[in-house]
């Protein structure tokens, strides 16, 4: 089996991406914005293939992990 890619919603999506460029090598896609919702997106590709989509949309509640 191989997982194509797997999304993450994160509060800062430049500074999750700035870490995961600099410190896995990932090479990021141009981004998305859907204006209508503010939702914003990067696809990250690491050299095995793998791919990282990091997420960011105003308003989600950031609850505490238990």
């Amino acid at each position: 089996m191989k997982i194509e890619h797997v999304a993450m919603y994160v509060k800062d999506l430049e500074q999750v991406k700035w870490f995961f460029e600099n410190y896995f090598g990932a090479k990021s896609n141009a981004g998305y914005h859907n204006e209508s919702t503010d939702f914003q997106s990067y696809f990250l590709t690491f050299d095995n293939g793998a791919r990282l989509e990091i997420m960011n949309k105003p308003g989600l509640n950031n609850t505490e992990k238990i």
